[in-house]
């Protein structure tokens, strides 16, 4: 319950990054600025939720 409640929660960042991101870039900020954003919530939207699915939540009980 608990890995699932964090992929839950790593979405939901990854989805206010890339919001975040996209009101960067309608406000003329600096390019820095929405790259980064865009890159921290790829992380967060696909390597986070993988990775805790794959070695966390995948595992048979022993």
């Amino acid at each position: 319950m608990l890995i699932t409640m964090l992929g839950i929660a790593s979405i939901v960042i990854g989805f206010f990054c890339i919001a975040t991101a996209f009101v960067a870039v309608m406000r003329k900020k600096p390019v820095w600025i929405p790259v980064t954003l865009g890159i921290t919530s790829l992380i967060f939207v696909t390597v986070v939720p993988v990775t805790l699915a794959i070695f966390f939540a995948a595992q048979t009980p022993s």
